[in-house]
């Protein structure tokens, strides 16, 4: 019975990831990614995916943002953006204090600033993405 369940489960989360847009497919790769990353994978918590507006030249950049378990059994949020004028290029970033992620939200460069989202996707992502986590400890 319970490798039925298991095997409907996996098959009904690649059908939706199958459905899904290809930013979301991406972003769901992206999440697996990160969350197979992370020191402790069981841990990981999805805060927020979001797709910013496109730039002058069209390009759109996905924006993250985590939590997990760090080495003192606290969570450490982290945020990691894929940016477009970059080519797509992953950037993590980690905060010393909880107000401060450097680079992410602060500079003229900076695409993850609340007034540049477009669209949020968390929901579509959170339920595609683990369907391709690889590591589950």
């Amino acid at each position: 019975m319970k490798r039925t369940t298991v095997v409907a489960v996996v098959l009904m989360s690649t059908a939706v990831f199958a459905q899904q847009a290809p930013t979301t497919q991406h972003a769901s790769a992206t999440v697996a990614h990160l969350h197979d990353e992370m020191l402790n994978p069981p841990t990981f918590v999805l805060d927020g995916v979001f797709v910013t507006k496109p730039d002058k030249r069209g390009r759109v950049s996905v924006c993250y943002e985590y939590r997990s378990q760090n080495v003192s059994g606290g969570m450490s949020a982290g945020r990691a953006v894929e940016w477009g004028a970059d080519h797509g290029k992953l950037s993590t970033y980690q905060a010393i204090r909880e107000d401060d992620i450097q680079g992410y939200n602060a500079g003229w460069v900076a695409p993850c600033k609340a007034k540049n989202f477009d669209h949020e996707i968390t929901t579509d992502v959170a339920a595609a993405a683990p369907a391709l986590y690889r590591k589950d400890k």
